[in-house]
């Protein structure tokens, strides 16, 4: 059965259409893939198909139990994927020896510089933890930014994208340098150009999610929830500034700040109330700055104070006389 076949075949079992003589059909083309190893998918797609699966189960109402078995589990990811529009299951050869992966975490506090197989850079601060492989194969280059921050240096080579995968958010690039914001604290994924050209889109709703076109000095954030898009003008320096050790947050939430401070100064900061957390803030400050002098200036400008009990930090309302 050829490609285009087995996509009509399984179009039809997703809507509900399939013959008898078809399913058993289809379930033939999926054994012999099963056996002969043709449907190697790479961790990436891995974890696609186990969203769009949990997404689809809690969003079903329950039906009467019965055995799932492997291969229904597999047939409802691959029309999931027909779903939602990821045709990379059926269009894409896959060479049978795995990707060798590799996971690196980089502790608060400090930063991590990374040179890829294809001599692209990536600095990634305090908290982040970033999958890539050990070598790109001959048509892309993909990384996911599972959480927290980098600033990526990417080389050039317009036969071979880069794509980098950041909390339901994608983002293809030839040649660029950008910045991509993905702290777990955060509602949305930001994404900042500092030279060249990147696509961003959301995958929360991939049939109908446009991609949006970056140039240097924007930024587009993208709700992690439900991919709502925000795209305004910035100074791209304020937001990679933290790769040489320079910070600006301009009008941010306390409760965002407090996360990235985490992340550069190895610490725990905590509010004696929540609401605290929506206070906004702008200030700049280096590397070099003592914690004190930052806390002092973050609490004289709200009215607050702190107190420091090894690497915690409790932030609390200066009590009324």
């Amino acid at each position: 059965m050829n490609h285009q076949e087995a996509k009509e075949l399984l179009d039809r079992y997703h809507n509900g259409n399939c013959t008898p003589e078809e399913k058993e059909k289809l379930e033939a083309w999926f054994d012999l893939l099963a056996q002969t190893g043709e449907l190697q998918l790479n961790p990436f797609e891995k974890q696609s198909i186990r969203d769009e699966l949990k997404n689809a189960l809690d969003q079903q109402i329950a039906p009467p139990r019965r055995l799932i078995t492997p291969f229904r589990l597999f047939l409802a990811a691959a029309s999931l994927l027909l779903c939602i529009g990821m045709g990379w299951l059926l269009k894409r050869q896959v060479p049978k020896a795995a990707d060798n992966y590799t996971e690196i975490y980089v502790p608060l506090g400090e930063k991590r510089k990374l040179t890829l197989s294809d001599n692209s850079t990536i600095v990634l601060s305090g908290g982040s933890r970033l999958r890539y492989p050990e070598n790109f194969n001959a048509k892309t280059r993909q990384v996911e930014l599972l959480e927290g921050e980098g600033f990526f240096d990417i080389r050039h080579e317009p036969k071979r994208p880069f794509i980098v995968n950041a909390v339901r958010t994608q983002i293809n690039v030839l040649g660029t340098a950008f910045n991509v914001r993905a702290y777990k604290f955060l509602n949305s994924v930001q994404v900042t150009v500092s030279r060249g050209k990147v696509s961003v889109r959301s995958l929360n709703n991939p049939q109908t999610a446009a991609n949006v076109i970056l140039l240097p000095d924007e930024q587009v954030s993208i709700g992690k929830a439900h991919g709502e898009i925000s795209r305004r003008h910035i100074n791209a320096n304020d937001f990679s500034g933290w790769v040489k050790g320079k910070y600006k947050f301009d009008d941010e939430t306390l409760g965002n700040v407090a996360g990235m401070l985490e992340s550069y100064y190895k610490i725990r900061i905590t509010f004696a109330a929540d609401d605290m957390k929506e206070i906004r803030f702008s200030s700049e400050f280096d590397s070099t700055d003592k914690l004190e002098d930052l806390l002092f200036a973050i609490c004289n400008a709200n009215k607050l104070t702190y107190t420091i009990n090894g690497q915690a930090v409790m932030l609390s309302p200066i009590s009324k006389p």
